[in-house]
């Protein structure tokens, strides 16, 4: 008897023990973080993932808010809610209970009122000059966060495809330069975290950011998202907008999700579909076939980076609220969608409208590098597709337009070439909805620095930046072309991102400074303190001329390399001539008279020189002039 009742004790002892033992179920992430009251699309997807919480039920109780689904997946870490927040709703916290045969627990959701727009989501238009920046390669002004204990990556200066260690607060810490070179928005490289493993053995870092492994917070060697809104209150009360950059194209190989997939339709298969041809006319090819358009869509950017498959629901709508809650949380201004033309274009338009319709003041870049002005103008807005598909997308980046940039300040003129090509570029806008949207450019972090295209040559460096700064379109300019930055005779990714002189702590030449400018001058030989007055002038001076920002454009067919055009309202007219050739010309005024009748003089806006619109003007080798008519 006493035997049995031993053995029985300790088998309730056992099943105590055992049961104790057994994991606690815990929720590990839930994205969004948090939401708020009074948007147009009242449902909300919350992705819940903790181990086997797949299975739970679901119960609250919060006035204004319904459950309308839940959806599991073939993972069983993974549950996602769906909501309806309706506008009965009041900010608040809703108290999730998770019901699960290991028992229940709770979650503590924040629903927060949407604050109002004033100086936030303003959008961005051709009244602006943006200034591109890397945040890696721009200033470091807390090398306290250079390293983070646990992050794959750190500093070394000395690998080009390192991390060099800038950050948000080193941004902030120059916010006054950037106003004070005329800049009126900042455009980020992506801030998201990165936390990759470097490969410099076969030229492989992920400083650039283009690789998120959480895509909900800032890189903390960057800073916190707290640091981000800073950023973005500040340039706002400085007078400067802030445009960020998402991709929705692909993540990074270690993205918490892509370690624990929520499906196995989540990514596209690289076995499969291989990596990506880059070949985007796919897109709109009348006859291109299945392997080359999947090898656009499906196939993956880079080994790295895996390819995301937006015709998952459930990924569509996380991607989309991803947005969503940036732009509300941070209150930014614009958005430069990385890759837009290769995830699936059905994806693309209906990620657009909804943003949107959410904030209709809003503005979107699409990085659309396409190979001329057809298959660029195809993703505005508007554009007559045969198949009726509407991107919604506003703006575009004019990769057509920085093509023809390059090879007109490189090559004699001609019927075709020189500043002919400037010519017949802008000639095809009528296939743009809007070319005034386009954003234009000389280079950017993906291309050759243009101080390397021009071979450095000071008058072709002007002639350039006249042009993208007096054309229609929204001017972006990259980090450094103020100061002539160049690749140091080098030609691979790092060299066109390279550290900002003076950014870091013991850099011997500050060009944030004049004086440092001057220095950095003397030490390449370049006119560095003219090229950045040129460039401050300019963007200063076209910072209220609605005639530059929404004027008419009307040009003339180059004549021995010469390209006049004008920029013309009710009020105002600006005539602009660049002389292409490497040497001096003689202007027939006469020509022009159908825009130069009623005008005297035109003063150039650099120098300050009168001309007659009369007679000949007397033009030098690769001269710029920039003509106020009076």
């Amino acid at each position: 008897m006493i035997k049995r009742i031993v053995i029985t004790l300790f088998l309730i002892l056992f099943i105590v023990i055992t049961g104790c033992a057994q994991p606690q179920q815990i929720i590990e992430r839930v994205e969004p973080p948090h939401w708020w009251t009074g948007f147009e699309q009242t449902e909300l997807q919350l992705l819940v993932y903790g181990e086997e919480i797949g299975s739970s039920r679901v119960s609250f109780d919060y006035p204004g808010v319904e459950l309308r689904r839940k959806v599991s997946t073939e993972n069983p870490n993974y549950l996602f809610v769906y909501l309806d927040i309706t506008g009965d709703a009041r900010p608040g916290t809703i108290t999730f209970n998770f019901h699960h045969k290991q028992g229940s627990l709770t979650y503590d959701y924040g629903l927060h009122e949407r604050r109002g727009s004033e100086n936030r989501h303003q959008g961005f238009d051709s009244s602006d000059v943006i200034y591109l920046l890397m945040p890696d390669r721009f200033a470091n002004a807390d090398p306290s966060i250079s390293e983070i204990d646990g992050m794959l990556e750190g500093v070394d200066m000395d690998e080009p495809y390192a991390r060099k260690g800038g950050d948000i607060q080193g941004i902030i810490d120059n916010l006054g330069y950037i106003r004070d070179l005329g800049m009126t928005a900042i455009w980020l490289n992506p801030i998201l975290e990165n936390d990759m493993p470097y490969h410099y053995e076969i030229g492989a870092g992920f400083y650039h950011g283009y690789a998120a492994t959480d895509m909900y917070r800032v890189d903390r060697r960057f800073g916190s998202n707290d640091d981000f809104k800073r950023l973005v209150g500040t340039s706002q009360e400085m007078g400067m907008k802030v445009i960020m950059d998402k991709i929705h194209n692909h993540v990074g190989t270690h993205h918490w999700f892509i370690k624990d997939l929520p499906s196995s339709d989540w990514v596209h298969d690289q076995e499969e579909y291989g990596n990506t041809s880059y070949r985007t006319n796919t897109i709109m090819d009348p006859y291109a076939s299945d392997y080359d358009y999947n090898k656009t869509v499906r196939a993956w950017f880079v080994d790295e980076m895996p390819d995301l498959d937006q015709r998952n629901p459930l990924l569509a709508d996380y991607l989309i609220q991803n947005t969503l809650w940036w732009i509300e949380d941070a209150g930014i201004d614009g958005i430069r969608m990385d890759t837009h033309a290769y995830p699936y274009p059905d994806y693309m338009a209906e990620w657009t409208r909804r943003v949107l319709e959410e904030y209709p003041d809003f503005n979107i870049v699409g990085e659309v590098w396409m190979p001329d002005t057809p298959t660029t103008a195809w993703w505005q807005y508007d554009f007559p597709t045969k198949s009726g598909y509407n991107s919604y997308l506003p703006s575009v980046t004019d990769f057509p337009l920085w093509s023809a940039v390059s090879a007109a300040l490189n090559e004699g003129g001609g019927w075709d070439t020189g500043m002919s090509r400037l010519y017949y570029t802008l000639g095809q806008d009528f296939l743009y909805t809007d070319p005034l949207l386009n954003v234009i450019f000389l280079d950017n972090h993906d291309l050759t620095r243009f101080a390397d295209i021009v071979g450095r040559d000071p008058d072709k460096y002007k002639l350039g930046l006249a042009f993208i700064m007096t054309t229609r379109g929204i001017p972006q300019i990259y980090y450094g072309t103020e100061i002539m930055m160049d690749m140091g005779g080098d030609s691979h990714d790092p060299a066109k991102r390279i550290p900002f002189p003076g950014g870091w702590p013991g850099d011997e030449i500050n060009a944030f400074t004049e004086q440092g400018r001057a220095d950095l001058g003397r030490e390449t030989g370049l006119p560095v303190p003219e090229i950045f007055d040129y460039v401050k002038t300019l963007s200063h001076w076209r910072a209220d001329k609605e005639v530059i920002h929404t004027g008419k454009l009307r040009h003339f067919v180059p004549e021995q390399n010469v390209y006049v055009y004008f920029r013309y309202n009710d009020e105002e007219t600006v005539m602009v001539i660049l002389n292409g050739d490497d040497r001096g010309k003689e202007l027939n005024m006469a020509r022009f008279s159908e825009l130069t009748d009623g005008y005297e003089t035109g003063r150039d806006v650099i120098s300050g020189r009168s001309f007659s619109t009369e007679g000949a003007i007397q033009l030098g080798p690769r001269e710029a002039l920039i003509l106020e008519l009076e």
